[in-house]
């Protein structure tokens, strides 16, 4: 079948000789059953692997088996998260963590590179911006573009092109009663934008590293000119009261020389809080959280924790994750 000889290319990388054999596929549960070594051991196949993909390989399954992921590309930070759960896996390019009764192995290369996708006209900054409204609230996709375009702070065009996407790469379908539009697929959106926001948007809304003067969380916005909310790990420890935060992450619409003025924060390269401008409209994020005068939004800070790849903070993530985001999904 392809999928052993798939499999069998995945052990042929790491340059030793490996019994490799496809047992069975449970059609109810999609389980794949492989027996490597003689061993019985499910089998998850994926393109990628990031550390926001981790829960889904701890879920309960019919048997009480081994679960080895095999991907194209796993990250270092979802690689030492799997590690950690003693979650085997191996990758194309010959790196492999595998802690079976009858096979232990443990290979890092460093090679790795991810995998690369054609273009989208989704997955890029100016789309991730409309996006983070939209997994908001998945209705404001039949909202016009200019509220889109105002509330995300791109050009009309971008909101085209990302509408356009949508129904093009198939995150959206055209409701047959209505002249309205349906977002699906809103989880796997919800992954490819996370990637997006960490590697795009927020670099590029960095105002700096800082260092408290004073107490941390005394920070407070009283000025209604001005949005500031904690983020990341921070804003994890007023939403869960699960984590004792070690990095802050602060997003303010204050100019950088307020931070120093009024928030007593002082610049230092490697300070323990990361500043943010806010990527939205002023008062534009859903507030029907707690705490949502002083935290950002649960997407924000879920993002920033799946992406820390620290065993704590995703757990962390999974608490968010299904108090605050499942639901609107």
């Amino acid at each position: 079948m392809l999928s052993t000889i798939y499999l069998n290319d995945f052990f042929e990388a790491l340059g030793f000789n490996t019994e490799v054999f496809y047992l069975e596929n449970h059609k109810e549960t999609a389980e794949k059953i492989y027996s490597i070594d003689g061993e019985r051991v499910f089998v998850e196949f994926k393109n990628e692997v990031r550390p926001q993909n981790i829960s889904f390989f701890e879920k309960t399954r019919s048997e009480e088996l081994p679960v080895l992921v095999a991907s194209k590309y796993i990250t270092p930070k979802a690689k030492e998260a799997l590690k950690a759960r003693n979650i085997n896996y191996i990758d194309s390019f010959g790196n492999a963590f595998l802690n079976l009764e009858n096979l232990k192995l443990y290979v890092e290369k460093n090679n790795g590179k991810p995998v690369y996708y054609q273009y989208s006209e989704i997955f890029t900054p100016s789309g991730a911006q409309i996006l983070f409204h939209l997994l908001q609230n998945p209705e404001l996709i039949n909202a016009t573009y200019r509220h889109l375009s105002e509330i995300s702070k791109v050009s009309l065009g971008s909101v085209s092109k990302t509408i356009n996407g949508l129904l093009n790469e198939e995150f959206a379908v055209k409701q047959d009663t209505e002249k309205k539009y349906q977002l699906i697929r809103l989880e796997e959106l919800l992954e490819k934008w996370i990637d997006v926001l960490n590697q795009k948007i927020l670099p590029a809304n960095k105002l700096g590293n800082f260092t408290f003067t004073k107490d941390k969380f005394e920070i407070l916005e009283s000025n209604p000119e001005f949005e500031t909310r904690w983020g990341g790990e921070s804003g994890a420890a007023m939403l869960t009261d699960y984590l004792i935060p070690e990095k802050y992450t602060l997003f303010t619409n204050r100019p950088k020389q307020d931070l120093i003025k009024n928030y007593r924060l002082l610049p230092k390269d490697d300070g323990e809080i990361t500043v943010y401008k806010p990527f939205w409209k002023m008062g534009s994020c859903r507030d029907n959280y707690e705490d949502s005068h002083i935290a950002a939004h649960p997407l924000l800070i879920y993002a920033e924790l799946v992406n820390s790849g620290n065993d704590r903070n995703i757990e962390t993530a999974k608490i968010i994750f299904d108090e605050y985001i499942k639901p609107n999904l």
